[in-house]
């Protein structure tokens, strides 16, 4: 590593692979021991969770209007996508098909494989987890310790994952919002979108239930409220959470 210059992304990754520990095929999620990063920091940290079309985004957006630094892990997933490590890795537990012919990660047959209701699929799904969330992890772990050393630091770190429960990275967070809004509503959002009822149906059940997500969460944000009103809610959590520190 010397005399090179590393982005975050790259860190992380060669940090993920450089660990004898990890089991890549091992049907165990690959983060389970790894410690919470609660004493590693200052800054609060606000875990993001929510059913599909939920309007975690907008949420996430509205708390960076307040101050907040948002960590979108399907956006860092993507990143990751274009690692050479992560690539070969991903060829070898899903295939060289996936690729494109320049030799990039086709992301549309990544999805066609492992977004569907059929044990094949999911068995798919759990490969491509095992390779990108240690990664992912390991890459957020370190934007958090980053931007709690920063000065000022900002008001709040939000990590937007939608697999932040099943991943265990609740654990790295001081709150978690849940957005809570009525399935006829994430409907209309999806279909607006330009989703099949059976391309709803096999998104939906790769997920957590979401009564087990409301379970996990510390506050319930209504995802349907106006966004005068909701920005208004997250003010008042913002200002009780820095209350408490």
């Amino acid at each position: 590593m010397a005399g090179q210059t590393w982005s975050a992304l790259e860190l992380a990754t060669y940090k993920v692979y450089s660990r004898a520990r990890i089991h890549w095929t091992s049907n165990d999620h690959p983060m389970a021991d790894i410690p919470p990063v609660a004493s590693m920091r200052r800054v609060p940290v606000i875990g993001l969770i929510g059913g599909i079309a939920s309007g975690k985004s907008f949420v996430g957006r509205t708390l960076q209007e307040l101050g907040a630094v948002r960590i979108d892990a399907d956006r860092l997933g993507h990143e990751l996508l274009d690692n050479i490590l992560i690539r070969q890795q991903l060829v070898r537990e899903l295939g060289p098909e996936i690729l494109t012919t320049d030799g990039h990660i086709d992301r549309a047959r990544v999805s066609a494989l492992v977004f569907g209701n059929d044990e094949q699929s999911l068995r798919r799904r759990r490969r491509l987890e095992s390779v990108l969330h240690p990664a992912i992890h390991e890459a957020a772990i370190q934007q958090v310790q980053t931007l709690s050393h920063s000065s000022p630091p900002p008001t709040a770190v939000v990590i937007d994952a939608p697999l932040l429960v099943e991943a265990g990275w609740d654990r790295m967070c001081d709150w978690v919002f849940f957005v809570d809004t009525p399935e006829y509503v994430r409907r209309q959002r999806a279909s607006q979108r330009g989703w099949s009822e059976s391309h709803w149906r096999d998104r939906e059940h790769t997920q957590l239930d979401l009564n087990r997500k409301r379970q996990a969460a510390t506050h319930l944000i209504p995802g349907d409220l106006p966004a005068p009103e909701l920005k208004q809610r997250l003010v008042q959590l913002l200002n009780e959470m820095h209350a408490g520190e």
